[in-house]
């Protein structure tokens, strides 16, 4: 991107990650102002280009309880994504880690622990697994294996 905008590239991305954390911040008094004592938990990427479901969030935001980020890619770079988002953390955040857990990803479960204690030592307190819903009997049994094992 910074290559492509060249010299607006500082003055668009600052504009983008102001309205983002304008349209966050009116969205978290609104959830606070509904359910004052509400965990809120943001699909978060430090990358101040990310887009998606994962929004960008370079300089992190106290008013959150849990950052979780993408792993759905190569795991080093997923880990270093992590720890990232655990960088920009105050004291009581968290970080989880979304993982993949259907295809491509194998239903092996002593990859999915060293994936997930890859995940756990870059920060990580938290897993979110997607999808245990369309998981069929034996990925549930690998899946609920490296939970064991990750222990």
């Amino acid at each position: 991107m910074d290559l492509a905008l060249g010299p607006l590239a500082n003055e668009v991305r600052a504009t983008r990650v102001r309205l983002s954390a304008s349209l966050r911040h009116r969205l978290i008094s609104a959830a606070r102002r509904t359910a004052p004592n509400i965990p809120i938990t943001l699909h978060a990427d430090p990358n101040p280009w990310a887009t998606g479901a994962f929004a960008a969030l370079p300089s992190g935001d106290p008013n959150l309880n849990v950052l979780v980020g993408n792993c759905w890619g190569d795991t080093r770079t997923d880990a270093a994504r992590l720890t990232a988002l655990a960088n920009l953390c105050t004291p009581g955040q968290r970080v989880g880690a979304y993982v993949l857990t259907l295809p491509p990803r194998p239903a092996d479960a002593a990859a999915l622990a060293e994936q997930l204690k890859m995940y756990a030592d870059a920060g990580a307190s938290e897993f979110h697994l997607y999808h245990a819903g369309l998981a069929s009997p034996h990925r549930l049994s690998a899946i609920a294996t490296a939970l064991r094992l990750f222990k």
